[in-house]
């Protein structure tokens, strides 16, 4: 028993080491976090490395034209100060193939989608809730929701 336990924890770890060289470091989260800090989920959480990869690209959309006749029920986009992740200016547009959502402010409920106006554009950015996110990540690793 021991024995297998022992084996179980090296093929643990050596799987552990090799998945970590394995998850780059996407240069757009620089935007919100110190190279040293995505150097130490790289080395230490890769998992965590790689679930803020897949939010850069699979955690927001640009909203249909239907959101448009409630576009004055939603608060401006922002930008985030990278030194106090406070508010800082307001996003005044955003090209859909250049977006890196790092740099802005908004926030992510666990069970509720949440919409922004970017500027004066007629353009609404939608975020998945959290669990949506883990749904699609989870999706796309191919694990199950047991």
């Amino acid at each position: 028993m021991k024995r297998k336990f022992v084996i179980l924890l090296i093929v643990t770890m050596v799987s552990g080491i090799s998945y970590a060289q394995t998850v780059q470091i996407d240069p757009r989260l620089e935007k919100a976090y110190s190279l040293e800090h995505l150097q130490r989920l790289q080395k230490e959480t890769p998992l965590i490395l790689e679930l803020l990869n897949y939010e850069l690209d699979y955690s927001w959309y640009i909203a249909e034209p239907e959101m448009q006749q409630k576009i004055d029920d939603f608060e401006y986009l922002y930008y985030k100060d990278p030194e106090t992740g406070e508010k800082a200016g307001m996003v005044q547009s955003i090209e859909p193939g250049k977006v890196n959502i790092a740099e802005f402010y908004y926030e992510r409920p666990y069970d509720h989608r949440n919409f922004y106006r970017v500027g004066k554009t007629n353009t609404i950015i939608g975020f998945y809730s959290n669990k949506e996110i883990s749904e699609m990540y989870n999706a796309m690793k191919g694990y199950g929701n047991e």
